[in-house]
Order: structure tokens, then sequence, then C-alpha cells
């Protein structure tokens, strides 16, 4: 049979984020889930239209699954019913959104429910690798728990002849009596199986992260094999009644199937997460841009001429987007920093990951049970003429500098109108290079790039963050192992980019933004900590966890940027950290510093300590802890970011961090100026990300709260960032425009003659130019 024409019928906006599960309803009405922590009932309104006419409120984390469940003798109305990563179901009146049930035993997120063949019967399936069977109707019955997959359950329906199957991570589908007992185990699937789909009466489908969907006979036996995705197949629909389906994924593409036959719709989205068929024959999908979109073959429901044209440049666009390529490989097609939240499989495994516009490859350490970063995959996409690619970005030239005999070269990216001083100083930064390589590594560029002029290298450069000047070396020769060290700059405060004495509006000034490093604090008084530890340790109590003067010793020691460590003492760090919060603040201030090393920084942030200390901190912002824990705190959340172990910890953590962040009020300046580093970068890590809304939310909302102008210019950064750099940009564009008070400052700010708060000055003139 013949797929006919389907285009773009209706466009429905509401919610703030990826929309993660559609759904249909009685009488043609879609329901829809998403991050934004609610799901909506849109009614049809018209031919071709939709209206949002309830919004489903009550989750404390985003909804990942919804479906309607018929009228029951308990109900006789039926229920909306959602399923959230707060593990938690929740059971709304259909017309008003009152919460009916509220469905409490899983213990990770649940990410599927559906309706069972008999009334009254919610089927659900949890990251927690089981799925229940619920009966509504006699709410004080223990669920039927289907336990057996080694990995999350994705998905979970109840065939035509009454069996349950449930689609694992573990690969397989599981097939169950009504008791709860095994039937059967289908392999085939080559990784996660993520969806199922009643075909007929007799056959069910599946979709994999394998890109494929099979067909499947309800005993379990394999009928066919479908090819068509590029990408992992996120959803399954059908329409038993047509004969055909439907299938969306990471590929972005919403597929129509007839038997093997298939057509794709591109979408102007990085995934399509969710998809359902309605009565009528049209299609409707969730996506990562958080936009529902309907599909029809039906003329008469067409979307007009505009919204068609428009759609179709957005694809176009997001095409182009998705063609860039990096080291052979298409950036749309390899996964982001998420994927190293699994562990290898074997010792050595690598990986590639989208790290922004670059690609990183990472590799397996079994030992230490972590990804090791091992560097970045160059580009092939051809820069412009007379241009170098280097992680994503066009630059005049990418010298290779020897830093160590048998070493391999370290890159050095250079353009003509920055100040070589400044570029020789984030070299070293970056690379934590001795500060007395500075003159060498200047001097190499200013040769090598053969600059007729260069800016005055004395009294230069100014950190933007910090604000501290750069090291200069002795007019002497470079000092050896045993010479002086190199003198501190003096002088008034410079341009954080030029290196000038004063600033200038030039246009050939470097961006402020976007922000491509982490920051992070590494000042310290080492000798103060280790007096307060010591003074400390003498409260502890009675004596059994007390620490010996040499224990703190080798503690503060931790401190050190180039210690060598004992793993032990690790241990007694952590052990250290149990001590009450009225006297933990400079435990806090060492494992601050200590995390900026990546061995104790794995240590720290391993899978078994790890989660736990983060979910500790958190708990150190709340309003009525000691201010000094509160401040410490975010910045041990800072310099996680030092290595790959911390900087994925907290990025899994990011929703409740940013929870946390917005209830944050009446804080220290210094506590301001870390909770926007924070949240730089957090804005660094996932200013390409599409579920990036919600920091763009918190960046936003601590803007208009806070007071400090050193941290207010670190939150213009960050906004900047995501608003440069993020595929929510006409998003983020609308809550700066409709934040009044923020977007009058901006105005304000970027006319402003005030010496001191030039570099603000120059951030908000750059944001202004991207709205």
């Amino acid at each position: 049979m013949a797929i006919p024409e389907y285009k773009l019928s209706s466009v429905l906006c509401g919610h703030s984020m990826d929309v993660r599960c559609v759904a249909t309803t009685k009488e043609s009405c879609i329901l829809s889930a998403s991050r934004d922590r609610t799901a909506r009932l849109w009614h049809p309104e018209g031919t071709k239209d939709f209206v949002n006419v309830v919004t489903y409120k009550g989750h404390d984390n985003f909804v990942s699954c919804v479906c309607w469940l018929p009228p029951c003798e308990a109900f006789p109305e039926g229920l909306v019913v959602t399923g959230s990563n707060d593990n938690t179901i929740l059971g709304y009146n259909l017309q008003d959104g009152a919460i009916q049930i509220h469905l409490k035993g899983h213990n990770n997120a649940v990410c599927s429910v559906a309706p069972g063949n008999d009334s009254g019967i919610l089927l659900s399936a949890s990251w927690d690798n089981t799925s229940r069977i619920w009966n509504i109707n006699s709410p004080q019955m223990s669920p039927v728990v289907l336990k057996g997959h080694q990995a999350a359950v994705w998905c979970v329906i109840e065939l035509s002849n009454g069996v349950y199957a449930t689609a694992s991570a573990d690969k397989t589908i599981k097939l169950w009596r009504k008791d709860g007992a095994l039937i059967n185990t289908l392999s085939g699937h080559t990784d996660c199986v993520r969806g199922l789909t009643i075909a007929s009466s007799e056959s069910f489908l599946s979709c994999s992260n394998d890109a494929s969907i099979k067909l499947w006979s309800n005993k379990g036996d394999c009928i066919n094999t479908y090819y068509g995705h590029s990408n992992y197949v996120y959803g399954i629909s059908s329409n038993p009644e047509s004969g055909m389906f439907a299938s969306c994924g990471e590929d972005g593409a919403l597929r129509l199937w007839s038997g093997t036959e298939s057509i794709a719709l591109r979408l102007p989205a990085h995934s399509v997460w969710s998809i359902a068929c309605l009565n009528n024959g049209d299609v409707v999908t969730g996506s990562s841009d958080g936009i529902i979109r309907v599909f029809t073959k039906d003329p008469v429901r067409f979307a007009d001429e505009t919204t068609l044209k428009n759609y179709e440049e957005d694809c176009k666009k997001m095409i182009e987007a998705s063609q860039q390529e990096i080291g052979g490989f298409k950036l749309s097609e390899l996964p982001g920093p998420e994927v190293l939240l699994e562990p290898g499989r074997t010792d050595g495994q690598t990986k590639l990951v989208r790290r922004g516009a670059s690609v990183k490859c990472y590799a397996w350490r079994a030992a230490g049970g972590t990804w090791e970063e091992l560097g970045d995959v160059m580009g092939s996409t051809p820069p412009t003429q007379g241009k170098t690619m280097y992680q994503g970005q066009e630059y005049d030239f990418v010298f290779s500098v020897d830093i160590k005999d048998g070493a391999p070269p370290i890159k050095l990216p250079f353009n003509k109108t920055e100040d070589p001083w400044v570029a020789a100083q984030a070299f070293i930064h970056k690379h934590e290079l001795p500060q007395v390589y500075l003159e060498q590594v200047a001097n190499f560029i200013i040769t090598n790039a053969k600059l007729d002029s260069v800016p005055a290298s004395s009294n230069g450069y100014a950190d933007p963050f910090t604000g501290e000047s750069r090291y200069v070396p002795s007019s002497a020769s470079p000092a050896g192992p045993t010479g002086g060290l190199p003198t501190v700059s003096s002088g008034p405060l410079k341009d954080p980019f030029t290196g000038e004495g004063a600033y200038t509006t030039s246009s050939n000034e470097k961006p402020l933004i976007p922000h491509d490093a982490y920051i992070r604090f590494d000042a310290a008084n080492l000798k103060a900590i280790h007096d307060k530890l010591k003074e400390f340790n003498s409260k502890v109590g009675d004596g059994l966890n007390a620490f010996t003067d040499e224990q703190i010793e080798n503690i503060v020691k931790l401190g050190e940027m180039d210690c060598t460590f004992n793993p032990e003492t690790v241990t007694l760090l952590k052990k250290m950290l149990e001590w009450p919060k009225e006297i933990l603040f400079p435990v806090l201030d060492v494992t601050r510093l200590a995390v900026r090393n990546k061995d104790i920084n794995t240590q720290i942030f391993d899978t078994t300590y790890g989660p736990n200390f983060v979910k500790y901190l958190l708990t150190l912002l709340s309003p009525d802890n000691l201010s000094p824990n509160q401040l410490l705190s975010i910045r041990v959340l800072v310099n996680a970011f030092s290595a790959l172990s911390g900087e994925m910890l907290v990025l899994s953590a990011r929703e409740r961090l940013l929870e946390t962040m917005n209830m944050l009020t009446n804080i220290s300046n210094n506590a301001q100026i870390a909770a926007m580093s924070l949240l730089l970068n957090l804005s660094v890590a996932l200013c390409q990300q599409p579920d990036n809304i919600d920091l763009a939310d918190s960046v936003v909302n601590l803007l208009n709260k806070i007071t400090d102008n050193e941290a207010y210019f670190r939150g213009l950064v960050a906004l900047g960032t995501l608003l440069a750099e993020s595929p929510n940009k006409l998003i983020i564009q609308t809550k700066i425009v409709t934040s009044n008070n923020l977007h009058n400052r901006l105005k304000r700010d970027s006319s402003t003659e005030i010496p001191n708060f030039k570099k603000i000055s120059i951030c908000s003139q750059q944001i202004l130019r991207l709205l």
C-alpha cells in the first residue's frame, strides 16, 4: 500500500521544555508530558487547531510519560495518568486537573504508563528495573511487580491476548502472565529497547536504540525487522485499522511505515521523543524543542502556506546544522556528555562525545571505574579561507607547542585580533604550566604570527573573573630551579581582554561571550585552614573521630595543586566531612581545593561516594545553614568541574541543583559570586544542549536578585553564552525581553562610562546585539 503524503497540520506551543510524551484520549484530544513538570490536555478546535484547556501539575520533577485511563468503577469519568522522575504516578480529573490518585512504589523514575485491557488496570515501567500492574478500582491491593530485567524498563503494554510485554535497557523484551510469572524472554535487539505498540490482534512492534524496529508475534516469534532511522528510535505508535505505523527518534525524523516501505519527515528539532496516532489518521509528535506538532494526510487539514514555508525553512536550517562534521563524524549523530554516566563494558573502550561544537574522545578505565578524556577529534569541516578550524572554532593560527621532550605537542589557537600576552596567559592557565613560561609563549606567538604591532606586555592583563593581574617574569634571565619567584605586576585594573590600561570600544575587542572554559576558585590560605582544622579537631567530642596532627597536615596538603598523596588521606578527608555542620566550613574549604586535582576529584566524585556527597552539599545550601557552609559548598561544586568525574556528577544533579539555586536569598556577596560562577560553568557545559531552558530560567532569576557587581558580570557571561549557543535561542530571547528589570538594566549598563562597570557594559552590549 502506497504511503500518502503527510504535511504539517498544527503546531501546539505551551510547554517551556522538552515534550517527552504524547498520547491521545477519547474525542481525539491530545495529552502531552514535559520536562517542565506539567502535563497538558489539548482539545480540537475547528478543522485543524488545538487549544490547551487543562494543565496538570503536582510532580516534583519532570513528567516523563502520560496516558488516558478509560472510565472505570472507581473513576467513572476516567483519569489522566502521569509518571515522573520523582518516582511517583499521579492521576487527575480530566476536566479540572484535580489530583485523584497518588501512587508510590517505584524506586526510580517512572518512564511509561499505559492502560490495561481490563477496566481500572494501570501499567507502569521504571528505571528501577521493574514494571508494576495497579488495580485502580482496589487501591488497597498491592500492585503485581514484574521483576526480572537487569536494567531500566522503558515501556510496558498489554497485548491483545492479555499478556504483558516489557521493553528494557538490557536489550530484551519479556512476556508475563497476569500473576507476574515470566513466560518468555525475547532477544534480537542489540541495544536498549525503548518502545512497544500493538500492531494487530496477533502481533506487536518494538523500537530500539539500535535504530531498528521489529515485528513480533504475540507468542514471541520475530516476524520482521525494519530499518530506516539513522539513530536511536525513541517512540512507536500504530493505527491497526489502517495497517500503518509511525516512529520517531534521535535523528530528528518522523517516519511513516506501510509494510517495509517508509517515508521520513524531518522536524526542526534535535530529538523527537514521542509519537501517537490519532483515530483520524493524523500523527502527533513531541520533541526536544518543547513543541507538539500534528501531521496529516488530509489536504483540508494542511497548515496555511506561511506556516508551511516557515516550517520548511526551519527544517532546512536544522538539516544544514546536522551535516556539520568533525573528524568525519556528524555532530547530530554523536551522543552528548550524558552518555558518560553509563559505565564502559571493557577496559579501553572508547566513546566519541559531542561537547558543544567539538568532539572529544574518552576511554573507559576499568580499574578506576571512570571515563578518561583522551583529547579532541580534529575537525574536517572546511574552515573559511585562510582560517584553521580547532575545537569547532576558526583561528588565524593553530600552533603546536612542544612543552616536554617525548610528550605530544599542545595546540595553541590564536587570532591576530588577540593580545598575544592574553592568549599566552590563557594557554598557561588551561594547561597548568609554570608561570615562568609566559614570556616565552608570548614571544613565540609574536614571532610565528608575524605581528606588525604588539600591545605593551607590562602590567597588561587582568583575569576577567578574578580581576587579578598576571605574573610578569623579571627582566633578568628566566629563573632556574633555585631562582627567585616572578613578581606580580602593579597598577590599576586593566581591560580583561585587551590588556590595555583603559577600556576601548573598538570593534576588535575580544567578545566576553560565549565563554568556552570552566572557571574555578584557586585562592586559599592553607595555613589558616590548617590552624582552624586543628582548633575544631579538639571540639569533635569524645575523641573517637579526632584526627592526629600528622593526619591533619596530610589532609591540608591535599589542597596543594600538584600534591602527591596517599589514597587513604582522601578517605580521611571523607571522614572529616562527617563533622558537625557548625565546624564543617574549613573541611569544605580544603575539599574545594583538593577536587582541583584530577585523581582526588575522581575519588571524591566516584559512583559510590559522589552522588550522596553532591546531595549533601545541596542540603548545605538551605537558608537555615551557616553562611560559610553555603559559600564553600557552592565553591566545591564549581571546582568539581576541574575533572570529568565531578563534572558528570554535577551535571546529573543539575535539576535539583537549579531548584536549590533558585531558592537562594539574602546570601553574601562572595556567595553570590560563587553561585553565578556555578551557573556559568553549567552554561559552558550545556549551552548547545536542547534541555537548557531551565538553566536559562535560573540565570535570569538570580540576575534579578543579586546585588554584587562581580556576581552580576559572571551571570551576564552565563546568560550570553546560552543566548549565543543554545538551540532554544528564541525562547531565551523572550525570557530576557519579558524580564523588564533585567532588560532595562542591560540597556542602561550598555551605555555606562564608569570604568569599574566597563566589563558589565561590554557584556550588556554583546547580549543586546543577540536579542
